[in-house]
């Protein structure tokens, strides 16, 4: 037990000196509600993001966005891992939460999924990334009561300040 303790507080002092950046995002959503892609529905998203420096090739990337499609709004809550295998180039892969802003008894209101993207990191902290979002729970379901998976994909450029 005294090792657990002693490897949290040796984290927790690390993420100390872990260097926290914040941020701005927005760009292009694109949501499907079934297995045949022949619901597709586009939108947009904007919100904030702050970055977080781990020591090594990775950085956690919490974000808060608001996303509208079509008469549809939510509050997206992606928590990125970003792991950097080339310079400048990332691998992301976390969790994404999006709540509903709309009442609509054919759903719950709560999404929960885990996402995968690509991002790079441009100059003057400018950034692009691209990302995939896999639901996991019965947020949709049809009329008839069977599971819709509910699938959002993000593309957007952000700024670091």
């Amino acid at each position: 037990m005294k090792r657990v303790v002693l490897a949290f507080a040796i984290g927790c002092f690390g993420m100390m000196n872990a260097q926290i950046k914040f941020g701005v995002n927005g760009g292009f959503s694109s949501a499907v509600v079934s297995s045949k892609w022949d619901n597709l529905t586009q939108g947009y998203y904007v919100g904030l993001f702050s970055e977080i420096g781990i020591p090594g090739f990775a950085k956690v990337q919490p974000a808060l966005n608001y996303v509208k499609i079509h008469d549809d709004s939510y509050i997206q809550v992606p928590v990125m891992m970003k792991f950097y295998f080339v310079p400048k180039v990332n691998i992301q892969a976390g969790p994404q939460f999006a709540f509903r802003m709309n009442d609509s008894s054919s759903s719950s209101k709560t999404n929960f999924g885990a996402a995968v993207g690509l991002g790079a990191d441009l100059f003057s902290g400018l950034l692009i990334e691209a990302r995939y979002a896999f639901q996991l729970n019965e947020a949709f379901k049809s009329p008839a009561g069977d599971k819709l998976p509910f699938n959002i994909f993000n593309v957007g450029l952000g700024i670091r300040f």
